[in-house]
């Protein structure tokens, strides 16, 4: 069988045939997307799009999203499983930019597609919330700034906090304080009132094994959490 090089089927991008490519700025990191800090193959959601290969798997899930966020169906709450390395992070970032509603669909290389196939007719809007439990510090509370001056202190502060602010924030603010997981109740009016929402979580074990066995933090105990 003769194979063609390579070379002669694809074209390496710029920063790669020319040598400026530094793996390090291709690992993907929800929390400097968040911040703002990332570079632009992942914070601007064209750029992402463009340099990312839509598989079936990520396809699915950002249909379903899809079909969620606008009362179509799908499932509500998705774990993604792969080994070290197998696209988790970049597939979040992919359903981030999808809902973040910073570019039309038509910007956004493939999606069109994946519209089409969720039978929805224009990208919905989506309150987003994202936590990364590597980014996190489970022992300071963090000044936010949709709060004038409140801080936050647990996962379910930090998502009242980003999909509706001061508002959301004030549903569960005792909890928040208390480092007590909210109730249940509590939990269905933050959604129903400030939905749709999509909430990423990634390196969730990393935030927990750092709370393991240690009294007073200010996320609240590791039973809290894990009650959460």
């Amino acid at each position: 069988m003769n194979l063609k090089p390579w070379r002669d089927v694809v074209t390496p991008h710029p920063d790669v045939a020319g040598g400026r490519y530094r793996q390090a700025e291709f690992a993907a990191d929800l929390a400097q997307v968040l911040s703002g800090r990332a570079e632009p193959e992942y914070q601007d959601p064209v750029e992402f799009y463009q340099r990312t290969y839509i598989t079936e798997g990520m396809k699915g899930l950002l249909v379903a999203a899809l079909e969620r966020v606008t009362g179509k169906g799908g499932e509500p709450v998705v774990q993604l499983k792969t080994a070290f390395g197998g696209g988790k992070t970049h597939t979040m970032l992919a359903l981030y930019h999808l809902l973040g509603g910073k570019a039309p669909a038509n910007r956004l290389a493939g999606v069109n597609e994946i519209l089409k196939v969720a039978k929805v007719d224009a990208l919905p809007k989506a309150n987003i919330a994202v936590l990364v439990g590597t980014a996190l510090d489970p022992t300071k509370a963090r000044k936010h700034p949709s709060l004038k001056g409140k801080q936050v202190r647990t996962l379910w502060g930090e998502i009242a906090a980003q999909i509706g602010g001061a508002e959301a924030y004030g549903l569960v603010e005792s909890a928040d304080f208390s480092g007590v997981s909210p109730g249940a109740d509590t939990l269905v009016e933050l959604l129903d009132k400030f939905g749709p929402c999509v909430i990423l979580i990634d390196e969730l074990v990393a935030y927990a094994r750092n709370i393991y066995g240690v009294e007073r933090l200010a996320a609240g105990s590791f039973d809290s959490n894990m009650t959460f």
